[in-house]
Formats: structure tokens, C-alpha cells, sequence
């Protein structure tokens, strides 16, 4: 068989591609076009080094979605009008490859060599760009290193699942049914609010959590307390705060764990030195438990999408592996390297967490600001609406929780009247340490409100009555 005639600039290595591997899974495919689908989970155009076999496979495919069958024959005109099919024959190069097709048996392993290569090709292009990074001195050895990662992440072998039976999947999902109801641990991770968590039932491995408010609606308190909750039940968490040094998170551990004490000081009072030598005993109880818990905090340095998959790895590693939960504050504060738009932005990080999520199997809790549209309504209990700048996010995410505080707007809204204040006082009086947390969307549930108790301050939440 001769060789290809027209192929990409030959500076690359010849063991990246393969010109006959390449012919032959098309010639296949030529033959019968129900080779498509075993060549589409293997990669798809990706397969092809060569952009005329990248075209080749797409117009094949693109006539087999469609019904309509794909063969020398009836792709002469499209070849006859290509101008890279025309550079190699046209017509007649269809007709020779249909000649080198690789035999049924031989499909898949062609397939997978071809798949083997490609990944070849993205180590070097990965590598080669953070060369290029490096040497121009423009980003930080740690923002380089994270991009790294997380493009060589997504080209690691063996993570599609292939297909499914219904009869396997039932299985499964059986075994994990007959467990819950056993109460045997499960792979969900629970809240550990348990108004919430009737509501949720916890979060799955790869979901999505969005977990959105207005601020000083208690989004942080809720994000410290479901990392705390994780990491008491010996589950590791990995804690990306964009907003908040990890002292500042510290802080808010510690205060959460002397409140449960009974020695309540808020994580502002010891920061600034406001408490005594009563508290001594109960803050260096706390500071203990919290320093014991298997949480790994990334600062600011990991806003960079790349970065910040980088480090939920690193933090996997630190915990042999039990990474059980991540948690971003706040969706807003990270970067993106190829957006062009804020829009864009947005998109492409509510994308790139949704991969982390099924990247590192753990569910991904990420806050987020809401507009500013919230506070022209007379109710201004959050809506779905409110997600800011992308739909992306709200398409991404397999649970949305929104956080709402009405204390929050009756201390800013003291009226002047006598008889309107005394009926003011006896609201906020109600809503005194209340939250809702707002369950708006749930893939696999229904939504709902869960009512609980919450001082920020302190950063505690708990439930009516405990």
C-alpha cells in the first residue's frame, strides 16, 4: 500500500501518528458504517493526525447519524470537491483504503492504537505549551504547573465506562438501594444538616452542588459547616477559598467548635483579641480538634481553573487517596485561561467544575454570587434566575441550594412609625438566627426549603430545638 500523500508538517515525531493505522480504521468504517460508533467512543475525529481523515470520518459519520449510507460510491462527489481529498486523490484514494480495511476482529485494536497515539500527541502539546509558558517568564511556576495538570488530566486512559446493561446497571443500583435501607454506608456524602439532608439525602459522587446567596446570607457559614461535617465523619475535603486567607477559615473552625463547647467567642472577636482567659481552655480544646481534621485548604494562588484541579489532587495524594468532598468559595473569584468574555469565563469554569466532580469521582460544592436583581424584589428569597452572568452554571449543576437570611433585611428596614416598628421588632424578634436553605433544583429529587438555625457570627448552624 503506498503512502498517504498529503499529511501535517513532519517535524513531529513519527511514533505520534500513524498514516496506515488511520487508513485502515477508515476503510473499515467504509465498509460498514456501524464501525462508526466503535470508533466514536474510542475519540472520533480526534483518532485522525491527519485533518483530510479528521474530515473523512466526520462526513461518514455525519451520513450514518442520518441514515444514509456512507461508501466509496456514494461519497465520490464530496471527494471529487474536497480540496484535501483532491490533494490525494479523491475518488480514487476512497476506493484504495476501502482495499486496506482492517478485518472485524482487527477494528478495535486499530482503534485503540490510534487512540494510544493521540494521547502521545496531547502529552507533547501539553508539555510543549507549558515550555513556551515557562520560558516567557508571563505566569507563575505554579499557574503553568496547574494548567499542566489538568490538560494532562483529561487524557489519562480508561475513564469512560463503555456502555452499560439496564441489567448491570439495576444491579448496582439494588446493591446501593438494599445498603441505604440497611443504613450501611453509602458513597453519598452527607450534609450533616439534617433538615437538609432529608431533603437531598446528601451528595453523590460527581454531582455538581451550587451553592448560591446574596452576601451575608450564611453561603460561607454553610460551606465551612459542610467541610467540617465531612471532615468530623473522617471524610477528607479539600477547601479552595478564593475570598478568605486559611487562617481566616481557621478561624471560623475554631469559633464553629467553641460555640458546641458552650464557650462562644465569634471568629471576629478572636481574631482582633477580644476574649479572656475564661474562653483559654475551650479555644485550645477546639484548635485541637480542627488541626486533627483530614482538610486540606488551597488559597488564593489556585483561581486558576488548572491550578485549582492541580491542588484537589495534590490534596487527594496528602489523604491517601479519601478525598470525599471539594468545596470552591466562590465561583466568581476563579480565572480562566483561553474566555474571552466574562460570559465565556463563567462557562468555562462551570465546566471545568463539573469534570473536576467526575475527574476525581467526589461531588463539588461551589458558591456563588447572585445579582443584584435580588434585592429590587419585595420577597427576596432567591431564584434560579439570579445565577450570575451564565445559564451554564444552573445547566451544569445537578443540585442548586440557595442560602436566605430574613433577619438580614429587617435590620436594614427599621421603620420611623411607632406601630409599624412594634410589629417590625416582633418579625426580626421571629426571624432571629433563622436560615432557609433553599433547595431549587435537585436532578434526582424534588426541591424544598430546609429550616435551621444559624449564627454567622459564630458560624454555627443547628437545628430548631437542639
Amino acid at each position: 500500500m503506498g503512502e498517504i500523500v498529503r499529511l501535517r508538517p513532519e517535524q513531529e515525531q513519527p511514533s505520534v501518528f500513524s498514516a496506515e493505522a488511520e487508513q485502515r480504521v477508515l476503510g473499515a468504517i467504509l465498509l460498514d458504517n456501524s464501525n462508526v460508533s466503535i470508533a466514536a467512543t474510542a475519540g472520533g475525529p480526534d483518532l485522525f493526525y491527519d485533518p483530510v481523515h479528521a474530515a473523512l470520518y466526520q462526513r461518514i459519520a455525519h451520513l450514518e447519524r442520518d441514515g444514509i449510507l456512507a461508501s466509496p460510491v456514494t461519497l465520490q462527489e464530496w471527494a471529487a470537491h474536497h480540496d484535501g481529498m483532491k490533494e490525494i486523490g479523491g475518488p480514487r484514494y476512497l476506493a484504495r483504503i476501502s482495499g486496506s480495511a482492517a478485518s472485524r476482529f482487527e477494528f478495535k485494536d486499530y482503534c485503540h492504537h490510534l487512540a494510544e497515539l493521540r494521547r502521545r500527541r496531547l502529552v507533547i502539546e501539553a508539555t510543549d505549551a507549558a515550555t513556551r509558558e515557562v520560558m516567557t517568564g508571563e505566569h507563575e511556576a505554579a499557574q503553568v504547573a496547574g494548567r499542566l495538570e489538568a490538560a494532562l488530566s483529561v487524557i489519562e486512559p480508561g475513564q469512560g465506562r463503555g456502555l452499560v446493561s439496564m441489567t448491570s446497571a439495576v444491579t448496582k443500583a439494588a446493591q446501593e438501594a438494599w445498603a441505604a435501607q440497611q443504613g450501611e454506608q453509602s458513597n453519598r456524602v452527607p450534609s450533616g444538616i439534617n433538615a437538609l439532608d432529608r431533603i437531598v439525602g446528601g451528595f453523590y459522587p460527581g454531582d455538581l452542588v451550587l451553592l448560591g446567596g446574596r452576601p451575608s446570607m450564611g453561603k460561607s457559614a454553610v460551606a465551612v459547616n459542610l467541610a467540617l461535617n465531612a471532615a468530623r465523619r473522617g471524610e477528607g475535603v479539600a477547601f479552595c477559598s478564593l475570598e478568605m486567607q486559611p487562617e481566616a477559615i481557621a478561624l471560623r473552625a475554631v469559633s464553629e467548635a467553641m460555640a458546641a463547647r458552650g464557650k462562644a467567642v465569634s471568629y471576629l472577636d478572636l481574631r482582633s483579641g477580644n476574649w479572656t482567659d475564661m474562653h483559654r481552655d475551650a479555644f485550645a480544646d477546639a484548635m485541637k480538634e480542627i488541626a486533627e481534621l483530614p482538610i486540606f485548604m488551597m488559597p488564593r494562588d489556585y483561581a486558576d481553573v488548572g491550578a485549582l484541579m492541580a491542588g484537589a489532587k495534590q490534596a487527594r495524594a496528602r489523604l491517601g487517596g479519601n478525598l470525599r468532598l471539594v468545596v470552591v468559595d466562590y465561583v466568581q473569584l476563579m480565572r480562566a485561561s483561553r474566555a474571552a468574555s466574562r460570559y465565556e469565563t463563567i462557562t468555562e469554569i462551570s465546566t471545568s467544575l463539573k469534570r473536576l466532580a467526575g475527574t476525581l469521582d467526589v461531588p463539588v460544592v461551589a458558591l456563588s454570587q447572585l445579582s443584584r436583581a435580588v434585592e429590587t424584589r419585595e420577597d427576596k428569597r432567591p431564584m434560579m434566575s439570579d445565577l450570575r452572568e451564565s445559564g451554564q452554571l444552573e445547566q451544569d449543576a445537578d443540585t442548586v441550594l440557595f442560602c436566605y437570611r430574613d433577619e438580614y433585611y429587617l435590620e436594614r428596614e427599621k421603620p420611623q412609625d411607632a406601630e409599624e416598628f412594634d410589629a417590625h421588632e416582633r418579625a426580626l424578634n421571629h426571624a432571629r438566627n433563622k436560615l432557609e436553605i433553599i433547595v431549587a433544583k435537585q436532578r434526582q429529587g424534588g426541591i424544598g426549603t430546609a429550616h435551621v438555625m444559624c449564627n454567622v457570627a459564630f458560624n454555627r448552624i443547628w437545628e430548631a430545638g437542639a
